[in-house]
């Protein structure tokens, strides 16, 4: 089977949460025997260059592309220098199946048209909500609601996104999505979460396949390398270590990760709040109670995760299915999750950690304390991690359900 995969963002270029699924899934579907050719967006080269290389066994289409960021709402949509090399690429190669994960920046959507007019089988994974709004879909949280299932208004209104994205607006771009996406033969949402909230805003051609991680090789977790780790940021023995990985913003919930520290160090002075990502101005006060890494690389991910007694996955909006809780699962690290999007799916609430509305900050604050002042908990959810990893977020399931697609297709 000759498969082409189609994302804007793909390592070593890029090595977010939906880029990574991009390039595991790809290194899967030559793991069992097709043949794979991914096509991708470098910001770096001249607009139009094109550059061929292998990475990690994979080939590697890379296209320059400049774009001002005004206009993006109206690129993404047909993007036609992109989609006249794709029209020579396919007419130049016999691909069976096309997998596009995130093309709303840069390929743009009128790929589609290009792929289906060349007969070739076309699923489209969506990682987020993006094919109906401009970013992260808040626009239907209400902080005021405290409850464990609060209600959220999941209907896109175009009155709203003009509000919040002004002259990046573009009144038919949903429209145009729409028909685009009913051109594909699915569309693969990556949470029941997602699938609803897109479905609720018209795009109902869908089915859920939760992602999935290769299982860990733990040989880089060695006691040396574990010590080592502690020892560059100044974790001592007896301190326990609370993980968050990833983008900061307020989506993300920093707001409520910093009310819970706040909270935190009035009676445990040996918390440590490890944030792995981005950076922040920390209050002079939590200066000795976080720690700022920066971006890690994979082993030293794994290294945070075997240190960290818990992991924070606190989103304030519907967080389709963050990549950090597989990661953490499959360390064994317990989770503690908000309750708006897709994590809920994949941490079992009270065995491999906690669902809480981050906006209870007071519950927030009960669930971590449960978790670091009890050893037995937390060597029971520990366990359960990764058993639940193992038995339902492995890649070889996500990858049989793929598979089983592309045959009913």
């Amino acid at each position: 089977m000759n498969i082409l995969i189609l994302s804007d963002g793909f390592p070593p270029v890029s090595n977010a949460g939906a880029e990574n699924i991009a390039y595991i899934t790809a290194k899967e579907y030559i793991n069992i025997g097709c043949s794979v050719t991914v096509v991708t967006i470098n910001n770096k080269l001249s607009k139009g260059a094109i550059n061929f290389f292998t990475y990690d066994g994979i080939k590697i289409i890379q296209i320059g592309v400049k774009c001002n960021e005004r206009f993006i709402a109206y690129a993404s949509l047909y993007n036609f220098k992109i989609i006249s090399i794709l029209k020579k690429l396919i007419n130049n190669n016999d691909f069976n199946v096309a997998h596009i994960h995130n093309i709303h920046r840069y390929i743009s959507y009128g790929v589609i048209g290009l792929l289906k007019d060349n007969k070739i089988k076309t699923i489209l994974t969506t990682h987020d909500a993006m094919s109906i709004d401009y970013g992260k879909f808040t626009q239907g949280i209400n902080p005021a609601d405290l409850s464990i299932n609060p209600a959220i208004n999941m209907k896109v209104y175009p009155l709203n996104t003009l509000i919040r994205y002004r002259t990046a607006y573009n009144p038919f771009r949903n429209i145009i999505i729409k028909y685009y996406l009913n051109k594909v033969d699915k569309v693969v949402t990556v949470s029941n979460a997602l699938e609803q909230l897109l479905n609720i805003n018209g795009i109902t051609n869908t089915l859920t396949i939760h992602n999935g991680l290769p299982k860990l090789n733990n040989s880089i977790n060695t006691a040396d390398k574990i010590k080592e780790f502690k020892s560059k940021y100044n974790i001592k023995k007896g301190d326990k270590v609370v993980l968050w990985a990833g983008r900061i913003s307020i989506a993300k919930g920093i707001k409520q990760v910093i009310q819970l520290m706040d909270r935190i160090v009035q009676d445990k002075s040996d918390i440590k709040l490890f944030i792995a990502g981005g950076d922040i101005k920390v209050p002079m006060h939590l200066v000795k109670n976080i720690i700022l890494s920066g971006w890690l690389t994979k082993e030293e991910m794994l290294l945070a995760y075997n240190i960290a007694n818990i992991t924070l996955v606190p989103s304030i909006y519907p967080d389709p299915f963050p990549t950090v809780v597989l990661e953490s699962l499959r360390a064994g690290t317990p989770v503690i999750a908000g309750c708006f999007g897709g994590a809920k799916e994949a941490v079992v609430d009270k065995e491999t950690g906690y669902i809480i509305n981050p906006f209870n900050t007071g519950d927030f604050y009960d669930k971590v304390c449960e978790i670091l002042d009890d050893d037995i908990l937390h060597k029971d959810m520990s366990n359960k991690s990764i058993e639940i990893f193992n038995r339902n977020l492995n890649i070889d399931i996500c990858m049989n359900k793929y598979m089983e697609l592309i045959k009913e297709i």
